[in-house]
């Protein structure tokens, strides 16, 4: 028995040493899973973040499709109107009758000025007789822009002109406006479709970085089991070998009281035979005979 206990004492030193690696490496382990998983948890709150951003995006766009889609019909109609109505101020200009201007006689001299124009152009001509021509084009390029500025002096002062001129720029008016606010709208749109395009990368890109955090953490998360798994088969081995260290010295203990028990019983038994004697006992041997139940 006295050769077995050494080597169990160095078994259960090396099962301790074993159990705080495996505890140790495993708390390691541990702590390196909940790294990963903080982090998935934080890649998966922005990712919640970004999807619902890239949501709200999406039903402003939706949104502002309907809109603008409404106001390009509510444009058509009223360009419809405003076709319209110039239309029938071009017609009214065109059939005005002006008191003291022909305007036949204008046409005559644009067709002519032009007839001058190209000649001057495209036709071989002595010095004197282009000098003619210029003063002619210039003579019917004035008379036909006082003729004109006279006639639309007089049509300005029309009032049925007048009234169809102002309705007209109205109309022209509002209808720039609604150009430049679904102008204004489409481009809204097309920054949202760029933010949706570039939000749903990002979430994309957010989702397979917390994906890769997740199988890391699963990863350190079986190995920190494993670890504990090991941990503890070495305890369940150092409790077994430390009873049996246990119950060998627990026998030895009682052998040497035996053994020291059978002494004491000797030594009592000869200093008992001594007593009977009449011989002389010490103090101390008195007390062995007492100890041994003699006395």
């Amino acid at each position: 028995m006295s050769e077995i206990l050494p080597e169990l004492e160095k078994k259960r030193e090396i099962l301790r040493n074993l159990a705080d690696e495996h505890i140790n490496k495993r708390d390691e382990l541990s702590q390196e899973s909940r790294y990963y998983a903080e982090e998935r948890d934080k890649l998966n709150q922005k990712s919640k973040a970004l999807r619902e951003t890239v949501m709200k995006k999406i039903d402003e766009k939706s949104s502002l499709i309907a809109t603008i889609q409404k106001m390009r019909d509510e444009k058509e109609t009223y360009y419809k109107e405003f076709s319209e109505l110039r239309k029938e101020l071009r017609k009214n200009r065109d059939n005005f009758k002006s008191t003291g201007i022909d305007v036949s006689e204008i046409k005559k001299k644009e067709r002519e000025l032009e007839r001058l124009v190209k000649m001057q152009q495209t036709s071989p001509m002595e010095k004197k007789e282009e000098q003619r021509v210029v003063l002619q084009i210039r003579k019917l390029t004035n008379e036909i822009k006082k003729s004109k500025e006279n006639v639309e002096t007089e049509i300005k002062g029309n009032e049925s002109i007048k009234t169809l001129t102002d309705q007209t720029n109205e109309k022209k008016k509002v209808f720039e406006q609604m150009k430049k606010e679904i102008d204004t709208l489409s481009k809204q749109i097309n920054q949202l479709g760029d933010d949706i395009n570039n939000g749903l990368k990002e979430l994309d890109e957010t989702r397979k970085k917390a994906d890769g955090f997740h199988e890391t953490f699963i990863k350190f998360s079986k190995d920190s089991e494993k670890e504990h798994e090991q941990f503890i088969k070495a305890k369940i081995e150092l409790r077994d070998v430390e009873k049996m260290l246990g119950g060998m010295r627990a026998k030895t203990r009682a052998t040497r009281k035996k053994e020291k028990e059978g002494e004491l019983q000797t030594m009592a038994n000869d200093l008992f035979e001594k007593f009977k004697k009449g011989e002389q006992l010490t103090t101390e041997d008195l007390m062995v005979l007492q100890r041994a139940g003699f006395l």
